[in-house]
């Protein structure tokens, strides 16, 4: 909801490994939207007076919108003044997304700022969650020559797991898919999901407990891994009943993914309506016409 290579370049935060299916981030088409490039037109006209506010506002603003452009640029400015954890999380944040949409090439740049500038905010903050998770993404994903380093992934994922004992296990779990070794990374998201079903085992307690992107995340290794698949569906259900402008996975995928469940449990016709329903949302969803070719011949 990916492997050591060139295309691992085009898949940060969150970058899950997966042997049958790479899930892509959600993009916006912000140059169409009215609302924000009035937004932004107004807050450039003031930001000719130089302040500070003004460039966080615009920083801000394009960061929500997925404009990465104007994000790096007014991040790369608010540090100037402003050098928080926070600001130097989201430029890497920018700096990644960016690296989506451009040539292999042009990545290159954005990769090392992304790198770079996550880790100045880990340094800042070590001890934040959101910030080491990224972190060991970027790490176990960019390769040697540009300074990525798996084995500082799992240390990195080691520390997150003394911090908190799920996200760390997830981080471990998604470092190992990395590597390839799948069987340890099944008995990895094993023990979260043992973990939910003794501790947050109702569906209303996890919007309050639980990231977006982590429900998407247990829902994805359920359908991939073929393992718990009443908390896949569940956490799935979730996912897409809560949709909103935020999440970062398009919410085809998870109609993908709750398809994958479903056919595995033998169950055709709840897969066919899952799968079409994501067809229905995007009809050129490559992963899903072919799933559905799967689904109509059992």
């Amino acid at each position: 909801m990916i492997r050591i290579r060139w295309s691992i370049l085009f898949f940060f935060f969150p970058l899950l490994i997966l042997s049958q299916a790479k899930t892509p981030l959600v993009s916006y088409d912000y140059e169409s939207d009215a609302v924000y490039t009035k937004e932004l037109r107004l807050l450039k006209n003031k930001a000719k007076r130089e302040s500070t506010a003004i460039i966080k506002s615009i920083a801000e603003l394009s960061y929500n919108y997925k404009d990465w452009d104007t994000a790096i640029d007014y991040y790369e400015k608010l540090l100037v003044d402003s050098p928080t954890a926070e600001n130097y999380f989201k430029l890497g944040v920018a700096a990644a997304r960016k690296s989506l949409v451009v040539s292999r090439f042009l990545s290159v740049p954005y990769i090392l700022k992304a790198k770079n500038s996550v880790l100045q905010a880990h340094e800042l903050q070590p001890k934040k969650m959101i910030f080491l998770n990224l972190l060991i993404q970027l790490y176990a994903e960019i390769p040697s020559l540009f300074g990525g380093s798996i084995a500082l992934a799992e240390t990195k994922a080691d520390l997150l797991r003394d911090i908190d004992p799920v996200e760390g296990r997830m981080m471990q779990a998604y470092v190992l898919e990395v590597k390839n070794n799948y069987e340890a990374s099944k008995s990895k998201y094993a023990e979260v999901f043992r973990y939910f079903k003794e501790e947050i085992p109702a569906p209303e307690q996890w919007g309050s407990s639980l990231r977006r992107d982590l429900i998407f995340d247990l829902g994805r290794a359920a359908a991939e891994f073929q393992m718990e698949p009443e908390l896949g569906i569940a956490f799935l259900d979730h996912y897409l009943k809560d949709y909103g402008f935020k999440d970062n996975y398009p919410l085809e995928w998870a109609y993908y993914y709750r398809s994958k469940i479903y056919l595995y449990r033998k169950e055709f016709q709840e897969a066919e309506a899952s799968i079409q329903k994501a067809l229905e949302i995007n009809s050129n969803f490559e992963e899903g016409l072919k799933f559905l070719k799967i689904v109509k011949l059992e």
